[in-house]
């Protein structure tokens, strides 16, 4: 039941970030840029969900995209998906087992390497906890979002340059901008989205093991 509650939750968020960046975004354009709400969501998904459920996200949101809003057949349909998976490559959360790993092959090289004495002690413990397991959940959303949308913004780039539209720094500078403001976005959306995903304690839980009790 929990993973049916699950999945419709993650099917709701991906049919209102088509809808809010086809319908609403337009209003809130600077300078006629507007962010991808579409990408932001999908980070979130990615870092807070997992592989499975960005692939299927990206399946839908490219789907609708093509239906409804593609200038170019068959891009958007390929490009949301291949640019989710490429991204949840380094984004998404690790397994237990992946981060066991990760840690274990970690201390070997450390060891190795001897850098459990002087300042390289001290410069482990300070970042132990991303060398051994994933960059913290913040952290990863934005920076996801952020390399998402700057993915999306060369391709359309490239594709302008194919058909023959001459390239200036403007279009550079709207590209940067459409990346901060995407960033800007999952940064804003991504504390409401995981607590409605279920990825807080509610009030009056306690975890004990890291499990929810």
């Amino acid at each position: 039941m929990k993973a049916l509650i699950k999945i419709l939750k993650a099917l709701l968020i991906t049919v209102l970030a088509y809808l809010v960046q086809a319908c609403v975004m337009k209003y809130f354009a600077i300078g006629g840029i507007s962010g991808s709400v579409i990408f932001a969501m999908l980070a979130i998904v990615t870092v807070s969900l997992g592989k499975k459920y960005t692939f299927c996200a990206s399946c839908i949101i490219g789907m609708m995209m093509e239906s409804m809003l593609s200038n170019v057949p068959g891009m958007y349909i390929i490009a949301y998906p291949v640019i989710s998976m490429i991204c949840a490559q380094f984004f998404a959360d690790m397994s237990d087992r992946q981060r066991e790993r990760r840690r274990m092959l970690n201390d070997m090289r450390r060891s190795r390497r001897g850098e459990g004495k002087g300042p390289r002690r001290l410069w482990n413990r300070l970042t132990g906890g991303y060398r051994d397991g994933d960059l913290p959940a913040y952290l990863r959303i934005v920076l996801c979002a952020g390399l998402m949308d700057l993915i999306m913004n060369i391709v359309l780039i490239a594709y302008m340059y194919l058909i023959g539209v001459d390239l200036s720094f403007s279009h550079f500078g709207r590209a940067v901008v459409s990346v901060l403001y995407t960033m800007a976005l999952a940064l804003v959306l991504m504390g409401p989205v995981r607590y409605f995903l279920g990825m807080y304690p509610r009030h009056g839980k306690r975890i004990r093991g890291g499990e929810l009790l």
